[in-house]
């Protein structure tokens, strides 16, 4: 610490600057590979801006609703039905058998 005129190694730098950190931001942090403290500091503002990023992305306005029913995945409206007449498969008959040839 610069303050006090302590020495400190760069390992117990990061573990101090991780512990302050946002939980949100040093989890994220922990789980990367680093080897120096530049290299935390880094990767920390990586993540702070990827963070606010994604929270202005969620906050942007929705469309107005529809007095439609919900229809996943689409804005669109969803198609109207058409009746159709119901369906019924004609049976067909199987060709009748031809007699098995005598010897």
């Amino acid at each position: 610490m610069i303050k006090c005129d302590l020495q400190e190694s760069e390992d117990q730098t990061i573990v101090r600057y991780l512990g302050g950190l946002d939980p949100r931001y040093s989890n994220v942090v922990e789980l990367q590979q680093y080897t120096s403290f530049d290299q935390v500091c880094i990767l920390a503002h990586k993540i702070e801006q990827q963070r606010k990023t994604r929270t202005y992305k969620r906050d942007l306005p929705k469309p107005p609703p529809r007095n439609q029913p919900f229809n996943k995945g689409s804005f669109y409206p969803p198609p109207k039905h058409i009746a159709l007449p119901p369906f019924h498969p004609k049976k067909t008959q199987a060709p009748p058998k031809s007699p098995a040839p005598q010897k």
